[in-house]
């Protein structure tokens, strides 16, 4: 019996795998039937082989309750987070949910796959001895996210951007799967199956959704998961919370090294220097939209500093540029071209990548600030989000 667990492991995953890659193979006339008849029957046999070989695991499981709450407050934070970023942001009917039909489709074709994935997830990790629980945890927790991934078709199809693929579909998915078996392996069933149904199926089941990117969306959920894996770890830690108070006192009055205490001081000194504009490459938040497309709304920039007198040498077509106009109102926008005025000064013509028309005046060079050079992506929503709320008062 030693190794009849990863042997049924290994052929779970291998029919789990098989199953996925003909859905991304098989014609697009056939996938509704395959999804709605073929796929959950899958499901239904390997959890039925499963518990049939394996039985039903009756022991207690170590703080079973406080796992439970875990996996509920994460399920209350999601529903918080989407609802505060609705308000900031939006929101837009699901067209997932227009009627009882559609909403009972998506529950028979990835609810019931996600429900037994799980008792299947559940059990091969719970059955799993000390030699092969690595692998099991491996194996499942890879299969069943990549089960999940019915945007792979999509980009097999040649219509979605590998960095699209990457953080919405395999990455999210991987996500949830992983916090998943941490807590098939640390918990129960009941907060195994809520975590991994909830946070797959909202798109599929939530009445709205904020009006953010399908990529904001997916990072919501990642680091909502990530939070919660933290605060399961603190929570079930049988460390006595006397021991873990004194060693964290102790660390805390420690007498630090001169090196230390340097250090920190240059490296805090050198982060505030950085946001205040005091080095040649400063950060600036994107606040609108007019650079979507290049340069989303919420993205932190990292712009060139172009001194005075410099910018008729550096700055050249095409370059995305930091600028104030003549109405003293600080843009980014791009350089679509030049102008040159009375006394053969070149002046440059921007443009909003996401806008129709020109910018209505031209910039003068001693206006510029900088050339942007890097940008990341919603890096820059905190700042938004309070500068909102303040705005607010």
């Amino acid at each position: 019996m030693k190794n009849n667990n990863l042997k049924l492991t290994i052929f779970v995953c291998t029919i789990l795998t098989c199953m996925q890659i003909t859905f991304m193979i098989i014609p697009a006339d056939i996938v509704t039937v395959y999804n709605a008849g073929v796929r959950p029957l899958i499901y239904i046999a390997l959890a039925t082989a499963v518990y049939a070989l394996l039985g039903i695991d009756k022991r207690p499981i170590h703080k079973s309750y406080e796992t439970t709450m875990v996996a509920i407050l994460s399920i209350v934070a999601l529903a918080g987070s989407l609802l505060l970023v609705s308000l900031l942001f939006g929101a837009n009917n699901n067209i997932m949910t227009v009627n009882l039909p559609v909403i009972a489709h998506n529950l028979w074709d990835i609810g019931v796959a996600v429900v037994l994935g799980e008792l299947i997830r559940y059990r091969l990790m719970k059955q799993s001895n000390m030699q092969e629980r690595i692998p099991v945890i491996i194996m499942l927790t890879v299969v069943l996210a990549f089960g999940h991934m019915p945007g792979l078709r999509t980009f097999f199809n040649g219509h979605m951007p590998v960095q699209t693929v990457f953080f919405e579909v395999i990455f999210v998915q991987l996500m949830v799967s992983i916090a998943a078996s941490y807590f098939a392996i640390k918990g129960n069933l009941l907060s195994t199956i809520m975590i991994s149904f909830v946070y797959i199926m909202v798109p599929y089941l939530s009445p709205i959704l904020p009006n953010i990117t399908s990529l904001v969306f997916s990072l919501i959920i990642i680091g909502l998961l990530f939070i919660t894996i933290i605060v399961h770890h603190i929570l079930t830690n049988d460390k006595r919370r006397e021991i873990k108070a004194r060693e964290n006192r102790a660390e805390k009055y420690a007498k630090k090294s001169i090196v230390y205490n340097i250090g920190t001081i240059i490296l805090v000194s050198g982060v505030v220097a950085f946001f205040m504009g005091m080095f040649p490459i400063y950060p600036v938040v994107v606040l609108t939209g007019s650079m979507s497309g290049h340069i989303e709304q919420g993205s932190l920039v990292f712009v060139e500093r172009v001194p005075s007198g410099e910018a008729f040498t550096r700055v050249e077509e095409r370059d995305v540029i930091h600028f104030t106009s003549r109405a003293g109102v600080v843009y980014i926008h791009r350089v679509i071209g030049f102008d040159y005025d009375v006394y053969g000064q070149r002046q440059y013509i921007t443009q909003g990548d996401a806008n129709e028309l020109v910018d209505p005046a031209v910039v003068v060079a001693d206006n510029v600030h900088g050339i942007v050079r890097a940008a990341l992506p919603f890096f820059g929503y905190p700042r938004i989000f309070f500068r909102n709320i303040f705005g607010g008062f």
